[in-house]
C-alpha cells in the first residue's frame, strides 16, 4: 500500500457532535490510531522488523481495542439512559465494528502479518469511523441534548 492511499484522520477535521465526552473520546481514538499508524509504517519500512517493533504493534492494537470497547460502552450507556429510539441499530454497529477490530487484532497476534493491519488502520477503520461519527453519533448526541442531556456531562452523571 502506498502512502498516497493511506487515510489519516485528524481530530480537527472529523465531525464534532453535541456532547463533549463523545468528542473527547473520538479525539483520543484518533490519536491512538495515528500512533499505531506510525508503528505500522515503520514496521513496513523495516527490512527485518524486530521483536520489539512487533510487540509495540501488539500492545498498541490491544490498547486501541480496550479503548474502543470502553468508548462504545459509554455511548451504549448514554443511549439506554435517554431511551434512544434506534439504540439497537447504533449499538449493533458498535458490535459489528468491535468484532471486526477484535478479529484484526487476533489475526495479528496469530500471524504478525502486517498487510491486514495496514488495510484496517489506513483504509477500513478511518472510512468507517468518519462515517459513523457523522451519522450515528451525530444523531445520538443531538437527540440526547434535545431531550435534556447535559452536553458537558457523561452517562450516569445526571438524573434523566
Amino acid at each position: 500500500m502506498t502512502t498516497s492511499t493511506r487515510i489519516i484522520l485528524n481530530a480537527d477535521t472529523i465531525p464534532r457532535v453535541d456532547i463533549d465526552f463523545m468528542n473527547n473520546t473520538h479525539v483520543e481514538e484518533i490519536e491512538m490510531v495515528k500512533e499505531l499508524g506510525k508503528l505500522v509504517a515503520a514496521y513496513q519500512d523495516s527490512a527485518m522488523p524486530t521483536i520489539s517493533e512487533t510487540n509495540e504493534i501488539t500492545q498498541s492494537l490491544e490498547k486501541w481495542l480496550q479503548h474502543t470497547e470502553a468508548h462504545f460502552e459509554r455511548e451504549n450507556t448514554l443511549m439506554r439512559e435517554i431511551n434512544f429510539p434506534v439504540y439497537l441499530v447504533h449499538s449493533g454497529e458498535h458490535e459489528i465494528a468491535l468484532d471486526q477490530m477484535a478479529g484484526v487484532v487476533k489475526a495479528w497476534q496469530d500471524s504478525n502479518d502486517i498487510e491486514p493491519i495496514t488495510e484496517y488502520v489506513f483504509s477500513l477503520w478511518p472510512a468507517w469511523f468518519n462515517s459513523h461519527v457523522d451519522s450515528m453519533d451525530m444523531i445520538t448526541a443531538r437527540f440526547a441534548v434535545m431531550n435534556g442531556f447535559d452536553s458537558q456531562s457523561t452517562p450516569h452523571e445526571q438524573d434523566l
